[in-house]
């Protein structure tokens, strides 16, 4: 049996490593901040809103002549109803009060 060098067991690893990095979602600080105002406004109009209020508002902000559309992120938005589901229920209070504030509680949950 023919035995296996180092240095491609050692390639073979890197090429996993980079592929696994690669798949997993990396979100800029900028998106994570629009979703939050996103999810804010959507949160303060009606608490019980969630990702189909939040798709309704990015998608429908899309003119038809517009040339780079954007597109809801289904990732994103769960992991920011996630950040909002761990805010207390003051935070929550607080936050549809004042929509201006609410998107810093939901970043700080994120970890960015």
């Amino acid at each position: 049996m023919k035995r296996v060098k180092p240095r491609t067991v050692i390639l073979l690893i890197a090429v996993v490593a980079l592929l696994a990095w690669w798949r997993v979602p990396h979100y800029s600080d900028e998106d994570k901040a629009w979703y939050a105002s996103v999810l804010c406004t959507v949160k303060s109009s009606s608490p019980t809103a969630g990702l189909t209020e939040m798709e309704q508002m990015i998608e429908g902000g899309n003119s038809d002549y517009a040339l780079k559309k954007t597109h809801f992120s289904p990732s994103l938005g769960k992991k920011m109803l996630h950040a909002w589901e761990q805010l207390s229920d003051t935070e929550k209070q607080q936050a549809l009060e004042t929509p201006k504030g609410c998107a810093g509680p939901l970043l700080a949950k994120m970890g960015g």
